[in-house]
């Protein structure tokens, strides 16, 4: 958690929680190749897409493993924080921060989206406290382990009319696009959890794994 001083166009608008994760693990986890192989497999989805529906070229950009499972999480949290603190799904929005090389990131910024009732509460930023944020993290990545659409969902089958998707669907990580910044693209349940086939797949398969004992 990091305070939001250093960007106070957000700040003015009413309370966030950032999250950054662990870069070194990120990188180690985004060396595997079952990893890579299932990023690479969703980019080539996108790019097909974006050439059949006349763009030509190159989209503009690569589906890389960091940013499905960044952006994964943040819909994954807000899906969380609003059972938790209260607030309307559609009154909280994603900022993410995802890049390599000169600029390593792997971090997001959820925030409320308005200065009304819902941004002035103190709900969320009482989320964030280091204790509230750990239980969150836990409950968000369980409900993550299962979709009531698995197994079409696991295996990616809902999200075929989206081609820059892996798993997900309206049960488990699509959210309000008022809420999205990426207009509900880019998003992969497994990235995060792991498939039935492969659980190492997922990020936080070892946290996981102690959650359940």
């Amino acid at each position: 958690l990091k305070p939001l001083n250093w960007l106070p166009a957000i700040e003015n608008r009413g309370e966030g929680v950032f999250i950054q994760l662990r870069l070194d693990r990120v990188q180690e986890w985004e060396r595997r190749e079952a990893v890579r192989d299932r990023a690479a497999a969703v980019h080539k989805s996108y790019v097909r897409a974006w050439q059949d529906r006349g763009r030509g070229g190159q989209p503009p950009r690569v589906i890389s493993p960091r940013l499905l499972l960044v952006h994964s999480l943040s819909h994954a949290l807000i899906r969380q924080l609003s059972l938790t603190c209260g607030y309307g799904a559609a009154s909280l929005r994603e900022r993410l921060f995802v890049d390599s090389g000169d600029w390593e990131m792997a971090g997001l910024l959820i925030f409320t989206s308005s200065p009304d009732a819902d941004g002035t509460l103190g709900g969320l930023a009482l989320q964030g406290e280091p204790a509230n944020l750990a239980s969150i993290m836990e409950e968000c990545l369980l409900s993550m382990a299962w979709c009531s659409s698995d197994p079409l969902c696991i295996e990616g089958l809902h999200s075929l009319t989206e081609p820059g998707s892996g798993a997900a669907c309206h049960s488990c990580l699509l959210a309000s696009e008022t809420s999205c910044e990426e207009f509900n693209s880019f998003l992969d349940r497994a990235m995060l959890v792991g498939t039935p086939g492969d659980p190492g797949l997922g990020f936080f398969v070892d946290y996981l794994s102690g959650l359940r004992g």
